[in-house]
């Protein structure tokens, strides 16, 4: 089951009005949005779209107005992870009957400390029972659970769906040069933690990067600027999304406000309400988020 997943395919992220329901008509703008600025693909209901914050229904929701919205344009990625094996596989079940293109699955989150066979199983079963390109999410860091490359191998060997792993963590870039070393160009290889690590994961043979949604046009333009050889343009587009990443990291436990509120200023979403748990933006906050984005040119005066 081969794929071409190359690029940059933003996480998005899940939209609510003010009133914390989901609304449906920020989601399509964002998908469209995205696609605009270049994105090579989706991502849809994973860590950066807050899945744990949402209700099976809303989730399955959100797959449906991905897909639809997406019309076929870029392939779309589903977020399946649960604490259960058997809600993931239904998860999975859905994503297969609405035409999506593939699956991004992390081993149960509540796993921390289980053993290495019962997390393989959890993939399996996954694997056995439907038949969609499966991307592994190894977010060790977030989660607590440790996978290594020995385990992508064992399930890649006899699950011909597992084709791609999305690594992020401390521990990211050893990570990726083990996988190299084992799997070779077997395995597509996806990066995270918000695109900072872009040079160095893509240096070492990474395929893309799984970011944040909302400066998805300067990330793309890093991804073609590296792949023509024009590293220069490249470090100057990264230059101005760093600044955005160094705000980021001031406010840990706002992230998913920040990403929202920059999708709001930059005219794609009507609000950057988040759900709880989350430590508000303040005011003043997001006033120099604003004059950011105004110096490093997304968005007017």
């Amino acid at each position: 089951m081969k794929q071409k997943w190359r690029g940059i395919f933003p996480a998005l992220s899940t939209t609510t009005n003010e009133k914390g329901e989901l609304d449906e008509y920020s989601l399509r703008s964002e998908i469209r949005f995205n696609i605009e600025w270049g994105a090579h693909g989706l991502a849809a209901s994973i860590l950066a779209g807050e899945f744990y914050k949402l209700t099976d229904k809303e989730r399955l929701k959100i797959f449906d107005i991905v897909v639809d919205e997406a019309k076929g344009r870029v392939p779309v990625l589903v977020g399946v992870s649960h604490s259960g094996t058997e809600p993931a596989v239904g998860f999975a079940e859905h994503a297969k009957d609405i035409g999506a293109d593939g699956v991004i699955v992390m081993p149960p989150y509540f796993g921390r400390g289980i053993d290495r066979s019962v997390i393989r199983r959890h993939f399996a079963a996954i694997a056995r029972k439907v038949d969609l390109p499966i991307m592994i999410q190894d977010a060790e860091d977030a989660i607590g659970v440790h996978m290594c490359p020995m385990l992508y191998m064992s399930l890649l060997n006899e699950y011909s769906n597992i084709v791609s792993v999305k690594v992020e963590g401390v521990n990211t870039l050893e990570k990726i040069s083990d996988i190299k070393k084992l799997l070779g160009d077997k395995l597509i290889i996806f990066g995270g933690m918000a695109a900072r690590l872009i040079f160095q994961e893509l240096a070492l043979g990474a395929d893309g990067n799984i970011p944040d949604a909302c400066l998805t046009d300067l990330l793309v333009e890093v991804y073609n600027n590296i792949q023509s050889g024009n590293t220069e343009r490249a470090k100057e587009a990264f230059a101005r999304y760093k600044v955005w990443v160094q705000f980021l990291g001031n406010y840990p436990g706002a992230s998913a406000e920040i990403e929202k509120e920059t999708l709001r200023l930059r005219g794609a979403i009507k609000s950057s309400q988040t759900r709880g748990p989350n430590v508000p933006l303040e005011e003043r906050e997001k006033a120099r988020l604003r004059e950011l984005l105004i110096g490093i040119g997304v968005i007017s005066e």
